[in-house]
């Protein structure tokens, strides 16, 4: 018997391809504005730079040029977390009704898991202090840094020392 002839779907049209976010030399203060008051909503880098309509590699660009939007930077992902936090927290005091479902209650403990976890990976920025916004100032050379470091080793050392002749005090 013969098989019935089937038509075959066209192949789906691709879509559009738009073109990149401008990537300008300097972000001006309208996509500055644009893209912080996103962040601080999100905490999302890349969907707060689409809609600021600019690449995130020409934000994290300006990141690194400009000390000013580091710091702003850093404020608004702190408000961002706070805001996470804030909605953890209202969350967590609700209670569950008897007429919640099994489902609901694995995609909100799911939901509360990679929260938590994104505020554990972000605590120092929760504390306004991200690891990323933090560069060492030119001005700060390897000389001073090793001082630095061999300072804090001889505290080490000192501390050590003093622990063992307490041991041997209380040996003897």
């Amino acid at each position: 018997m013969k098989q019935p002839a089937t038509r075959k779907k066209p192949l789906p049209e691709t879509a559009p391809k738009t073109a990149p976010a401008p990537t300008p030399a300097r972000i001006n203060a309208a996509i500055r504005k644009t893209f912080l008051a996103r962040l601080a909503e999100t905490s999302n880098v890349a969907a707060s730079a689409r809609a600021a309509n600019v690449s995130s590699a020409a934000i994290y660009a300006e990141r690194r040029r400009s000390p000013d939007f580091r710091g702003e930077w850093a404020a608004a992902l702190s408000e961002g977390y706070a805001k996470l936090e804030a909605d953890l927290l209202a969350e967590a005091m609700q209670s569950a009704s008897a007429q919640t479902s099994d489902a609901l209650l694995k995609s909100r403990a799911q939901k509360h898991r990679l929260a938590l976890a994104l505020l554990s990976a972000h605590r120092m920025a929760v504390k306004g202090m991200p690891p990323a916004a933090k560069i060492i100032a030119p001005a700060e050379d390897a000389r001073a840094i090793k001082e630095r470091l061999l300072a804090k080793l001889a505290q080490m050392r000192a501390r050590t020392e003093t622990k063992i002749t307490n041991i041997d005090k209380n040996v003897e």
